[in-house]
């Protein structure tokens, strides 16, 4: 029986072939003056070649000129742009996906620094101009052939700050005091956008389906929006939540919530209209897609995320291969704009935002021998790829299972999605020509038995000494054999040194034992804001800094490590010059680490050939620069 998602669905006057939508996620790939680049086009081609229903560009820029606009959005504000937008258009057309624009204004949302006016502070006047903007803006989406276009009352712009109690305490017509003066600045601004474009284009809204803080939105005030909307012309409300002011982790589940969470706020809003309703909220899996469908909890499913991680995953679940979909795995890596043209801005897919870099794979490995040393994403993307290359991967690991340092990283709380990447992997190499060869630690003898082509080593990384006078004591253990072994340790006080990703995650994982958990690290506190915007902090790493504090772990920045003796760790507090004592049943190492490289330099000291190293074997890095450098030796071996 085929997928109820794959099913075509009436949406206003238009057809849709499926009820899966793209949702818009902003992402900076545009010129910095706003134009349609051809990373913008390459992006959303990609999207639509994997058989999506609707694609939707993220966050099309309806006011260039506000002081909090996100940098390298496309701007849809003047007609000069008309064209590199129908350059979109014909992108996702030419690949059977329909595309509607998403007509952007954050409000009082502040990406710059520019101190932006609150939607308490702004005149009447001003509310007539942004109208004004909006129905410019909707007549140039026509113009570049868009199939319709989203208007955004959710993640805290605009739209939605009228609606929420959190942001509006107007006292005229456009205040909360009633539910028709909440809603009218949003169904004024639908009405222009309907005589805008018409009947024969899609009048989409993105609806808050709540803010994520008490006295916000909530579900059920939600749904009372949900007859106005339908009321006012909309031809179908997804229903999403959270945004930059109310939490960004609300918005974009940081993987601590369910599989759909949001859904409940979708079903409330469907019993309210009979137009179609899309469910968001961290959805992932097609058997569960299919039945909330089925049991008539939304009408369609929007994914930002999981297609941004698989883009064929319309394609796949088509062709019966579901068990080739690679899930996001909610790392929030994706978080961090991409300003990099060459870095992959996904964690499990090597290309998403530098599509233009993807090309035909040269089908010319002629059953070439190559080993590959180490079975964590490095080697496992190394090994696939060639094989699809027609070489003939040879993959040593030592364990006696695959994924490397995933298996330690998926072991802290809410990090269990991370074995979903382990699961596409052995579930591609059972069904590739790669010769794995488990409980294996490759040597320069066994390497040099096989007469290879080519050798690429991608062991990982091993633990660095730490100089410190009492760490050879028993009570000092190394982070990465707590998570592995999954410890359970005696004791109440615990020192994890080294605030890294690594050592805020082993301490959250120690403080579930109930422990009193104090991380100190030799670097300055870094700054949270901006986090994933070019600031000094990744957006992971802001939120897992976050979610310790919350729970009670002590992070001590700029404290240097002294000595442990008698249960006792000295340091020295950089900031006020003084030395202080930390009471330390255990010391748990998560800092230093060195590449595992030694196949690589005995192998080259032999004067071989066509040796390579990769992943953390290289350089130290995350998920996504071990599954990038795998793809990119792979492809680039001739």
């Amino acid at each position: 029986m085929g997928h109820k998602f794959l099913e075509p669905i009436q949406i206003g006057s238009q057809t849709v072939k499926n009820r899966i939508i793209y949702l818009a996620m902003a992402k900076c790939y545009s010129g910095m003056d706003g134009s349609v680049s051809s990373r913008d086009v390459a992006y959303i081609e990609s999207i639509a070649k994997g058989g999506v229903g609707i694609v939707i560009p993220g966050a099309m820029v309806i006011d260039p000129t506000w002081p909090s606009t996100l940098p390298m959005q496309p701007i849809i504000n003047d007609d000069k742009y008309i064209p590199g937008l129908a350059r979109l258009t014909d992108a996702a057309h030419k690949n059977g996906a329909k595309i509607l624009f998403q007509l952007w204004h954050p409000g009082q949302v502040d990406y710059s620094g520019g101190n932006p006016p609150t939607i308490n502070e702004m005149t009447v006047e001003q509310f007539k101009g942004i109208q004004r903007q909006f129905q410019d803006a909707a007549v140039r989406a026509k113009k570049a052939g868009a199939d319709g276009i989203e208007y955004q009352m959710c993640h805290n712009y605009l739209g939605a700050q009228f609606l929420s109690p959190l942001f509006n305490h107007r006292t005229d017509e456009y205040g909360i005091d009633t539910l028709e003066n909440q809603l009218r600045f949003s169904m004024e601004t639908l009405h222009i956008l309907r005589e805008a474009i018409g009947d024969d284009m899609i009048l989409a809204v993105k609806l808050q389906g709540f803010d994520g803080q008490e006295g916000g939105i909530t579900p059920e005030l939600a749904a009372s929006f949900a007859p106005y909307i339908e009321k006012a012309g909309a031809d179908m409300i997804t229903v999403s939540a959270g945004g930059s002011l109310t939490g960004v982790n609300v918005m974009s589940g940081d993987g601590t919530r369910a599989e759909g969470w949001k859904v409940a706020a979708s079903s409330q809003v469907k019993e309210q209209v009979s137009i179609p309703v899309c469910a968001t909220g961290n959805i992932r899996h097609p058997q569960y897609v299919d039945k909330i469908i089925k049991d008539e909890k939304c009408d369609m499913v929007g994914m930002g995320r999981g297609i941004f991680a698989e883009r064929e995953w319309v394609k796949k679940c088509a062709e019966g291969r579901e068990d080739e979909l690679r899930y996001c795995i909610s790392c929030m890596n994706c978080w961090n704009y991409g300003f990099i043209p060459d870095q992959s801005g996904c964690s499990v897919n090597p290309y998403a935002g530098r599509e233009e870099a993807r090309k035909e794979l040269k089908k010319d490995g002629n059953g070439r021998v190559v080993a590959v040393v180490g079975a964590g994403p490095a080697g496992c993307e190394a090994a696939l790829t060639l094989a699809e290359r027609g070489f003939k991967p040879v993959l040593f690991e030592k364990r006696g299972k695959i994924g490397g340092m995933i298996n330690v990283a998926k072991v802290p709380p809410h990090k269990e999605k991370m074995d979903w990447f382990v699961k596409y992997y052995e579930n591609m190499l059972a069904k590739s020509e790669v010769d794995l060869r488990l409980n294996t630690e490759a040597t320069t003898e066994s390497i040099l038995a096989l007469d290879p082509y080519a050798v690429v080593v991608a062991a990982g990384s091993n633990v660095a000494q730490f100089p410190v006078k009492g760490f050879d004591a028993k009570n000092v253990l190394q982070a990465r054999d707590v998570l592995e072994e999954k410890m359970k340790l005696e004791g109440k006080d615990i020192i994890v040194i080294g605030a890294g990703l690594t050592g805020i995650e082993t301490g959250l994982y120690l403080k579930e034992q109930g422990k009193n958990i104090v991380i100190l690290d030799f670097a300055k506190r870094p700054s949270l804001e901006n986090a994933g915007m070019g600031g000094e902090a990744t957006m992971e790493m802001a939120l897992e800094m976050a979610r310790a504090e919350g729970e009670g772990i002590v992070i001590k920045h700029s404290h240097k490590v002294l000595e442990l003796a008698d249960g006792v760790l000295k340091a020295e507090d950089m900031l006020a010059d003084k030395e202080v004592e930390f009471p330390a049943d255990y010391v748990i190492l998560s800092a230093g680490i060195k590449p595992a490289d030694h196949i690589y330099h005995e192998l080259k000291a032999m004067g071989r050939p066509m040796v390579h190293k990769i992943g953390d074997a290289n350089l130290n890095g995350k998920i996504v620069t071990a599954v990038q450098a795998g793809n990119k030796y792979a492809c680039s071996l001739f």
